[in-house]
Order: C-alpha cells, then structure tokens, then sequence
C-alpha cells in the first residue's frame, strides 16, 4: 500500500499531458519531468484510492533522449515542462498528445501527422505577461512556481528574446527605486499586479495592470524604457477584479506609439495591448500558408471565419475568387477589424459584430448551394456544444478548425464527426518547450 513520502523504483510507461504514467504495486502513478522508458526513484506526493503523484528523486536509467534544460529556472518556473527533452522527443510528444486526447476524449481513431518544429525553440515568444508579487524595495517579477501562485522573480525567460530580459531588468529597478508596492494577491493590496508587453518588428507595446487607478510618477520609467526601446507605447490597465483574470477592462495610454503596425502572410495590421496575436511569428505563418492550401482544395465559394478578432486571419484567407465573412462578438474588435480591411483594401471581406449561434444560419441560408468553407479558431476552451449544434445545422461544408487545446478539440470533433470526415489533423508546436500544442484540422462534409 503506497502512502505519502514512500521512495519508489517507477518506470515511466506512457505520457499524459506533460507527466510520464506508470503502475506501482496496483496504483497508477503520475510523475512529471520524466522521459517515457526512463526508471527513477521517486517520492510519493499524494495518494489518493488507487492513484498516487509522485516527484523525481534520482533518474536511475536517463532515456537517450533526456538533455540538460538550458534554463537556470527549469523545475523551480511552471512555465516550461518539457525542456529536460530532445527537440525530437518533445514533438513526438506533442503528436502522440494529440492523438491521445482523440482517441480517449472523442474515440476517434483518426491519423495524426508529425507534429511541424518551430523554426525557434527559444526567444520565440512575441508576448510575455509577467506576475508581479513581493514587497516595496524587493519585487518580484516573473513566472509563478508550478501548481501554485508563488512567483519565481527571474530576470531571464528564455522563451522570449533579449527585449524581455531587458524590459523585466528596467521595470523591477523602476518598481523598487520608486518604492512602488507589488500586488499581495492574499489580501488584495498593492499597486501592481502583472507586466504585459508584446514586442513585434521592434516596436514594444508595455502594459502595467494596475490594482486601481495608477498614482504613481511614470515619467522615469519612460526614461529608461528610451534608452533601450527606440520605438514603445506605455500603458496602464486598471484590474481591481479578485480573481485570476489578468487584464481589466480600462486600458489609458500613457506615452509613445499607441499601437504596432506590421506586415506579415501578406497582411498589413495595427496591434494593440489586447490584440489576439499568436505569439510565435514563424509557426503563425505556417499554420496560415496550410489553411490557406485547404481552402483551395476544398474549391471554396464562401468563407466564414468565425471567431474572428481583429481579423488578421481573415485578411490571411481572403481571396479575390471568394466573398468573406468575418464573425465576431466583440465590438470594438470589430471596429479594428474594419480598419484592417481598408488598409489592406479586401472589398470582398465582410466583418459582422454578432453572435455566431445568430448570424451563422442567417449566412448559410443566404448563400445556400454554394460551397461554403468554416473557419474557426476559438480560445483555449473551444467551440462547446451550443456553436458545434448550429455548425451541425448550418450544414457547411467543409471546416478549418485551428485549436490551441487538443482536450476541448476532441471534445468538439466528438460533436461535429457525427456529420463531418476528419479528414486532416496536424500538430504546430507553438510553444516549444511547454506541453501545450497548436492543431489544424479539416473536416468535410
């Protein structure tokens, strides 16, 4: 019988998420920060009926696969779980993690491609957003301890480029010489409770997400931030909400440019501090180009992208041999999104501010014996059950869905295979280094 703080021999026998699974003396054991094949001893953390965690203690048989993690904060930061793996082993990974999840998730048995490399696996991160906890004189800035909310004060992510080392290293000097009061998260006090900042085709946009209204003197930290950043916008949100949620809903600008303009897949944009933007540039593309391709083959006569933002995506797909809708929920990213069209003069893009259980039938009706092609890329929570049914009985016929969560894609290709072909699935890594993985899938009629 295991208890709490027995020492194991664990032999790591298959993945689930970013932890290796075993079976020691009946129970099922999850360990993390283990390669699958490895043996270790491990210490047991939680038990619980026939289910035990446990923690690494000494790795007896090291996988061939196994690689010292380059970061001095690997085990201590939540952030990344899988750098203690070969870039070869962490997209072996990712793949059979997505097979997985649709196998046990939705039952389906479907083939999934090799998960597609990023170009980086490090310094690929346009956006950070950085907890801030301590005390006056002594911020912390960083990530948060994995499965807590302690943060781990780090002046170095590897996962973005020098523009975040440098900006983490001017905002802690500016928070402590001014005296200004990190967010206590514990009794909700404190002045400051994250830095948000995106960093495209060297333009920086900084946000401070204030716990109220910002009192205090900005004028030296935009000193600083000149020095290093020829061209940033400086923000302040207000948060004052309990929760976890990070950005409020009052954003002010403060000093410089006030969003960043770009070029990318052909697409001009304007970005702001709330923009949706994936934030690794080159898989982006990639994901794109491959959307792009299916489109074409499915001999497209009308596109609706749902889900739509901003709609750089939908300016991305946009053709002149087919009219675009564009559907989103949002209003001013609506407004943004029409900003974008005429600057990339798209007269056959539509963008429409409504609810895709409203508009979606209104569409497919109007445009009926037409071949009509769906594009949606939802947040980490998916479609769910209310837009996969209007999907079913709006009867498009083909579907581009690009997830950044395979557990809820399962959960919707469970709903939408009933009357759909999965007849395409690839994994894009993303976010190298962590467990999360970006996936395409097309699905026809």
């Amino acid at each position: 019988m295991l208890k709490q703080n027995d020492k194991i021999t664990y032999t790591a026998q298959s993945y689930s998420n970013a932890e290796t699974v075993g079976v020691v003396d009946g129970y099922t054991v999850f360990v993390a920060g283990m390669i699958v094949g490895e043996t270790a001893t491990v210490k047991v953390t939680y038990v619980k009926k026939n289910v035990a965690y446990a923690d690494v203690v000494e790795i007896l048989q090291p996988s061939q696969a196994r690689v010292a993690p380059p970061c001095k904060y690997y085990g201590k930061c939540g952030g990344c779980s899988l750098m203690h793996m070969s870039y070869s082993e962490q997209l072996k990974f990712k793949t059979n993690k997505v097979a997985n999840n649709l196998k046990k998730l939705a039952k389906l048995d479907v083939n999934v491609l090799p998960c597609v490399p990023s170009t980086l696996t490090l310094g690929y991160r346009n956006k950070l957003s950085l907890p801030v906890a301590g005390r006056v004189g002594n911020a912390k800035i960083g990530m948060y301890q994995k499965g807590s909310h302690l943060v781990v004060n780090m002046d170095d992510c590897l996962l973005g480029d020098k523009w975040s080392q440098q900006l983490t290293a001017i905002f802690r000097e500016y928070l402590n010489q001014n005296n200004i009061p990190p967010y206590n998260e514990k009794n909700f006090t404190g002045a400051v409770r994250h830095l948000v900042a995106r960093y495209v085709d060297s333009q920086l946009l900084v946000t401070i997400v204030s716990n109220g209204e910002y009192t205090y003197d900005l004028k030296p930290l935009v000193g600083k931030l000149q020095k290093v950043f020829p061209k940033f916008g400086l923000f302040v949100n207000v948060n004052t909400y309990k929760n976890n949620v990070i950005l409020g809903k009052t954003t002010r600008h403060v000093y410089g440019i006030n969003q960043i303009e770009g070029q990318h897949f052909g697409v001009k944009f304007c970005l702001k501090p709330d923009s949706f933007f994936q934030v690794n540039n080159g898989v982006k593309d990639t994901i794109y180009q491959k959307a792009k391709e299916l489109l074409n083959v499915a001999n497209t006569d009308v596109l609706f992208d749902c889900f739509s933002g901003i709609g750089i995506l939908t300016n991305a797909l946009a053709s002149k041999d087919y009219q675009t809708y564009a559907l989103e929920i949002v209003p001013s990213a609506v407004d943004d999104a029409n900003k974008m069209k005429q600057l990339n003069n798209a007269p056959n893009v539509t963008n429409i501010c409504g609810d895709v259980n409203v508009e979606l039938p209104k569409l497919t009706q109007e445009h009926a014996g037409k071949t009509i092609t769906m594009v949606v890329d939802p947040p980490r929570k998916g479609l769910g059950e209310n837009i996969c049914n209007t999907i079913l009985q709006a009867d498009v016929d083909n579907i581009v869905y690009i997830s950044c969560d395979s557990a809820t894609l399962a959960r919707d290709l469970s709903m939408l295979s009933t009357k759909y072909n999965i007849a395409y699935v690839e994994p894009y890594d993303m976010f190298p280094n962590t467990d999360n993985v970006e996936t395409l899938v097309w699905l026809t009629k």
